[in-house]
Parts: structure tokens; sequence; C-alpha cells
């Protein structure tokens, strides 16, 4: 399997970002609207659900890092191009959609990041801490609380569409979208 990418398949550099990435942030999701429910009534109970938000602020640093390095390795080394069975239209909508993932890959660590700072908590990357970059301020606070949940559920629908158009062309249309970004792909030019 070839490292980068070629004109009609992911390398694999690629497609362990793609793969590492929609596994962190599923369970990013999953784990996020778990915690936001759990209670703190007790010691133990505060100990393990901001045990738990910890995580999940070092796992959104490290996605944060990851898209980051994405987008650089995007910017060095060209995706293949579109097959020529897509429409314009869906042409359109494919790169659309990459885009609004990309957005959102961005927006939701950003948002949670300036939502822990604006509510004065502090910021860990897997126990080492970071310099508070925002003050604490609580109307800042809720404003990235509602960026940060609208955004997990915006996540979750672009997450469901992207899933379900590489069905769609995988099993109605039965081209090879889907195939190029699997792991064990390894079509060449």
């Amino acid at each position: 399997m070839a490292i980068k990418n070629t004109t009609t398949s992911y390398g694999i550099i690629a497609k362990a970002f793609h793969w590492i990435m929609f596994l962190i942030l599923v369970g990013m999701i999953v784990v996020g609207f778990y915690m936001h429910g759990l209670p703190s009534d007790t010691p133990e109970q505060m100990t393990y659900k901001f045990g738990l938000y910890d995580l999940h602020k070092s796992f959104g640093l490290l996605v944060l890092m990851l898209v980051l390095l994405r987008l650089g390795w995007r910017l060095i080394n060209p995706v293949p191009e579109m097959s020529g069975s897509l429409s314009r239209i869906e042409a359109l909508s494919a790169h659309g959609m990459h885009m609004l993932l990309y957005v959102m890959m961005l927006t939701q660590p950003l948002s949670g990041w300036a939502m822990a700072l604006s509510g004065g908590h502090p910021v860990k990357f897997f126990g080492v801490q970071l310099p508070a970059l925002l003050e604490k301020n609580a109307a800042m606070k809720d404003l990235f609380y509602e960026i940060h949940e609208i955004g997990a559920i915006a996540l979750i629908v672009l997450f469901v569409l992207h899933m379900f158009a590489a069905l769609f062309h995988h099993f109605v249309r039965k081209d090879d979208i889907l195939t190029r970004m699997l792991p064990q792909s390894s079509k060449t030019d």
C-alpha cells in the first residue's frame, strides 16, 4: 500500500488519519453525552465525572492536533480525483461535506477548550496543564457551551450523511468511492 495518495486512491497516511479520527470522534461523542448526565453529588461521583471530563478534554486536544496535521497532509498530498461517475452536483456536495466535516472537527475542540477555560476549569493534555488563554466569564462559557452542544449534534448528522453516502456509492452505485478509503484497499493508478 502506498504511503502517499495516488490519483485514484488514498495512501496509508490519509487512511490512518481518517479512521483513527473517526474512532476518536465517535468515542468523544459517546463519552460527551454520557458524562454530561452523570451525577456529582458525592466526592466519588465527582472524581469519576471530572476524570472523564479531563480525558474528554485531552482527547479533544488530540483531535485538534490531528485535524491540523491532517489538513497539512492534505495540502502537501493532494486528494485523489473525484470519480468520473459523479455528476457536478454530487462532486460539489462531496467537497462541501468534507469541508463541513473539517470545520466541525476544528470547531468542536476549540469550543470545548474555550468553554472549559471560560468556565474557570483547567485544561490538561493527558495530565499536562495548559496555560489559561481565556479568563473566567459566565456569558462566554454559556455561548461556547451552546456552540459545543450544537456542534456535537451537527457532527453526528454529518457523520451519518457521510456514512450513508459512502454506503450508497458502494452498494447502489457500485463504484470505488468507499473502497479507496478502506484500510485494506490498495488500488493503484
